[in-house]
């Protein structure tokens, strides 16, 4: 799922935060009181990571739990010509990379979003939107959605919530909250929320198994500007089965040395007992386990400003643009530091963070090819802030901190929208970058096969000599037939930058025909390079077909409906 150092997007506290169009929205829409028992309550969810799922999920137990009918589905699979027929709506989205919806969901989008929407004046509804505070477009699709669905004449059940990545206590109260209205009550008082929302016990959304690290080697050559690197991971008791395409959780760890200089900077004692989970903890552990001590949130900005009385960053919380610029220029230790504050307690300190989030990495191996073990293709996240070697919490500890023999806690995250087609289907994998991980998992894969569909490759990187990643296993797969077709695309190697979106207009021909030979096209990487890489798949069609764009578009979202065009972007 994600290659880089990215924290699993979900939800957290504020309602309508930061949005004054949408602030505007609820000001002019109807949020009604239920009078009636609905005959049925349709809950969809559109996910990135699980998060969205696990909470439908709950709610759907929940609302069974309170004599409701209810049904529960990803909104890939929700037919939409069936909206304009349904009563409730229950809909929890996250948004990905900077205000993305959720790829499975962007057919959904486009309808309620344009101008030939059915009228949906006989809906009614209520958005959980999970997201990201640390990113601008913070819960972007949930706000989308509840626009959209207003101005098609929806009527609200209850207002949206939106949800930071700490989201499990705020989005048990959403989901009470609306069905004690759907139940009849007139408001959702504290009591009956907590009745509902604890009536079925929520599932864990994982379960950590450990791994043992049994290799960790850099892939690019000396001379390169990066460090991709191999890693191998054996579970040490019995392996969870995966398949290609799903994803790895790193339950990740701070690393100590930047918990030492920012327990040194609040002048802690490590050994200081704060309660964590139910237990009391040093402070240096629970820094080091529980909370993500780097990236800065809105809230830990609100409440570092009231215990330093700093004026500017008070001024932060009505500014976001501002705010958002600052976030990405400090850390929490460099708040901590440009602001000090007298006579803060460890657990006044901790109450400002948020919980540590596991990272996800696509996963670069076939079981039937690894068995015990489970690979992963990482580039370190490294950079200099305020004269200061800064790294990724996640690609730090992979890269620097575990090293062979050392042991990791992982689960594997089921990837059903990026899944193989049967052995005998053509498939066209574009993956510049670590965006490799998945297809080197695909092509080891059809390796085990005796009957196998063509099979394209276009990988980009930098530098040919450098930086092109598996390279002798490429050309093994190659020469053995499992591979039909390799290209590359190496930016730095020419007077002019050349990606994997070139290629595809330079072999538009050949995708096209692929295409109509029945490939299936998968794309992993960047949210921007995927984008990219769409538009000049539209091109390519739109120029062998002599169709408009829209004609072309069309392609690919039929394409898309039938799993024969799938993304896993962050």
């Amino acid at each position: 799922m994600l290659t880089a150092d990215r924290s699993i997007v979900a939800d957290g506290r504020d309602v309508w935060s930061a949005d004054a169009g949408a602030q505007t929205l609820v000001e002019e829409a109807v949020t009604v009181t239920v009078t009636e028992r609905p005959k049925l309550v349709t809950i969809l969810y559109a996910t990135e990571t699980g998060a969205s799922e696990d909470v439908a999920g709950a709610l759907s137990r929940e609302a069974e739990a309170a004599d409701l009918t209810a049904t529960c589905q990803d909104v890939a699979d929700f037919d939409l010509g069936d909206l304009g027929e349904l009563d409730v709506l229950l809909f929890v989205t996250s948004t990905t990379g900077e205000g993305e919806v959720p790829y499975t969901a962007e057919e959904f989008f486009e309808t309620v979003e344009s101008d030939d929407c059915p009228d949906l004046s006989g809906l009614r509804y209520s958005v959980l939107a999970l997201g990201d505070s640390t990113y601008e477009q913070y819960c972007e699709a949930g706000k989308r959605l509840d626009r959209a669905l207003a101005t098609a004449g929806a009527v609200r059940i209850q207002d949206r919530v939106d949800c930071d990545v700490d989201y499990e206590d705020t989005a048990a109260q959403w989901r009470g909250s609306v069905l004690a209205k759907l139940i009849g009550e007139e408001a959702a008082k504290p009591a009956a929320e907590a009745e509902i929302a604890g009536s079925v016990e929520r599932s864990p959304r994982y379960e950590p198994l450990t791994a043992r690290v049994t290799e960790n080697r850099i892939l690019t050559a000396p001379g390169s500007t990066k460090a991709t690197r191999h890693i191998a991971l054996e579970f040490m008791d019995e392996p969870p089965v995966y398949a290609p395409g799903d994803a790895l959780g790193l339950i990740a760890h701070n690393d100590d040395g930047v918990v030492d200089a920012l327990l040194k900077a609040l002048s802690f004692d490590p050994a200081t007992q704060v309660p964590s989970n139910g237990r009391m903890i040093s402070v240096a552990s629970t820094l080091a386990e529980s909370y993500e001590i780097c990236a800065l949130t809105p809230r830990f900005i609100e409440g570092w400003s009231k215990l330093a009385s700093s004026t500017e960053l008070e001024a932060l919380q009505s500014d976001d643009q501002a705010r958002i610029a600052f976030m990405h220029a400090h850390h929490v230790i460099d708040v901590v530091r440009q602001y000090p504050a007298k006579g803060v307690s460890a657990e006044e300190f901790i109450s400002l963070l948020r919980p540590l989030q596991p990272r996800l990495y696509s996963i670069a191996s076939s079981q039937r090819v690894t068995a015990r073990e489970v690979h992963l293709t990482v580039a370190p996240v490294e950079y200099e802030l305020h004269g200061e070697a800064r790294r990724g919490v996640a690609t730090g500890q992979l890269a620097l901190r575990a090293p062979v023999g050392s042991q990791v806690q992982v689960y594997i995250q089921p990837n059903e929208h990026f899944r193989l087609p049967v052995p005998t289907t053509p498939i066209i994998m574009i993956g510049p970058g670590t965006g490799i991980a998945p297809f080197r998992g695909f092509l080891q894969e059809r390796s085990c096969e005796t009957s196998r569909g063509k099979a394209w490759l276009l990988f980009g990187e930098r530098n040919r000599e450098f930086d092109f990643l598996y390279r002798e296993e490429l050309e093994g797969y190659l020469s053995d037939g499992i591979l039909t077709r390799l290209d590359t695309a190496f930016s730095r190697d020419g007077s002019e930058k050349v990606y994997v979106q070139h290629r595809i207009a330079e072999h538009a021909d050949d995708i096209v025909a692929w295409i109509d030979a029945g490939a299936h096209i998968y794309i992993c990487g960047d949210a921007g390079m995927a984008n990219d890489v769409h538009d000049a798949l539209v091109q390519a069609i739109s120029r062998n077909k002599q169709l408009d764009v829209g004609g072309a578009e069309n392609i690919l979202n039929t394409m898309r409906r039938a799993k024969r065009y799938q993304r896993d972007v962050y």
